[in-house]
């Protein structure tokens, strides 16, 4: 039995454009974001792009050794998992926004569930902030 899971890659620097008023004046701001970061990340400090990779691959990593391929589940697909961080870091929502069987998004969910809080939260402009991500989970044999 195989089974597989793919993570988005997030975008960490957005850029964008405020227009004045009069149409005629664009100014551009470049915002800082950098995700939760789990105990395992700790060690990362300020490159925002290994921070995000580090974030990847440690839920990648946690989700793989959780998920288990429900009785029952008779084909392969993909489920889709939004997660929602507070401005303190906690997982505060978990819930399958898209999937092709309710066994898998229960037991994609229940996976993601299992993720312990990160330690610090993530960050917009070096501010605590919400953060919001979805994770596709993809259930082979």
């Amino acid at each position: 039995m195989k089974m597989r899971l793919s993570l988005c890659v997030f975008a960490l620097g957005l850029t964008h454009v405020l227009v004045g008023q009069n149409n005629s004046t664009e100014v551009h701001v470049t915002l800082k974001e950098t995700v939760p970061v789990f105990e395992h990340c700790g060690h990362i400090e300020e490159d925002a792009h290994a921070q995000q990779t580090c974030f990847n691959r440690f839920i990648m990593s946690h989700i793989m050794n959780e998920l288990q391929w429900p009785e029952g589940l008779e084909e392969n697909g993909r489920v889709f998992v939004e997660v929602l961080f507070d401005a303190t870091g906690k997982i505060t929502q978990v819930e399958s926004v898209r999937s092709y069987d309710d066994l898998a998004a229960i037991e994609a969910v229940r996976a993601i569930k299992s993720l312990p809080d990160p330690v610090e939260p993530a960050k917009l402009q070096g501010v605590n902030s919400k953060y919001s991500c979805i994770i596709p989970v993809s259930f082979e044999r």
